[in-house]
């Protein structure tokens, strides 16, 4: 039972907390109400309590928007890049988690040295490398492809140590059962290992989906096409243009804002438990 005294203490302590969230969120507060509003309204209310408070629903209110979406081919950015980020997904758990249970269960030559090379290769950056990946794939004809812009972004060293960290916990005893029930290591891997490793499943997926929903380097040298672009290029060509006012650039940062914190707002909780798991294994 807490005293009197602790939840005076905890209740104090989370009023703190709130306040200081709000202070985050101010600046997602603000454009969230002035992407509603026109350029004037915006200019009056940017010294006043006003620019945090949304405008009066009217058959205006949603003008900013409606237009970034009919005018523009924003939409269409932000669906491929939805594509984009599914398919790396899949593609990505599937990959760098046989990856990783390799390094964890199976014996092969130099094992510890492909570990050692994997985790060197979690603190080269992705610029340092980029001009080899732009090279190989114009070698292999594949520019303004889709399957170009995807190819190198499937392996990624860090999730691979992520599943890595996960998978060698697991009890050898569960294999050995499947074993007995003449299950195939592949078929073991996708019923069984997967299936009891959801929390870093939803870690490597989320951090798929941030990492190709924020990507603008990398799409903006394999993509001359239009109709491939991804929502962060689309973001600067909107907002670059001068004829976009200032609230419908605040709508498209808005729109561009969205999946981002539905998607954290859904698997913060996974994700946490995905990090604080990989981090507690040893080996």
């Amino acid at each position: 039972m807490l005293t009197k005294r602790k939840k005076i203490g905890n209740w104090i302590l989370v009023a703190v907390l709130i306040v200081l969230s709000l202070f985050f969120l101010f600046p997602v507060i603000w454009m969230l109400a002035n992407s509603f509003k026109p350029d004037a309204q915006i200019t009056a209310d940017m010294n006043t309590a006003a620019a945090f408070i949304p405008p009066s629903l009217n058959g205006n209110f949603f003008d900013n928007y409606i237009s970034i979406l009919t005018n523009t081919s924003f939409l269409r950015y932000m669906l491929n890049t939805l594509f984009y980020a599914a398919v790396l997904i899949v593609l990505g758990v599937i990959v760098n988690g046989l990856a990783g249970y390799a390094l964890a269960k199976i014996k092969f030559p130099f094992r510890e040295r492909w570990l050692l090379i994997i985790m060197l290769l979690m603190i080269v950056p992705m610029e340092t490398i980029i001009t080899i990946h732009f090279l190989f794939v114009a070698k292999l004809g594949l520019l303004n492809t889709v399957i170009g812009y995807i190819l190198p972004m499937i392996v990624n060293p860090f999730n691979i140590f992520l599943f890595r960290q996960v998978f060698i916990s697991l009890p050898d005893d569960i294999y050995e059962a499947a074993q007995l029930d003449y299950c195939s290591p592949i078929k073991y891997f996708f019923t069984m290992v997967l299936p009891m490793s959801k929390s870093v499943v939803a870690t490597v997926s989320v951090f798929t989906f941030l990492n190709v929903w924020n990507d603008y380097l990398w799409p903006s040298l394999v993509f001359t096409s239009s109709d491939l672009l991804t929502a962060q290029i689309g973001l600067n060509a909107i907002t670059s243009n001068e004829n976009t006012t200032m609230g419908q650039t605040l709508a498209v940062i808005t729109l561009i804002t969205i999946p981002v914190i539905i998607i954290y707002s859904f698997f913060s909780k996974q994700i946490v438990e995905g990090v604080v798991s990989t981090g507690s294994k040893e080996g």
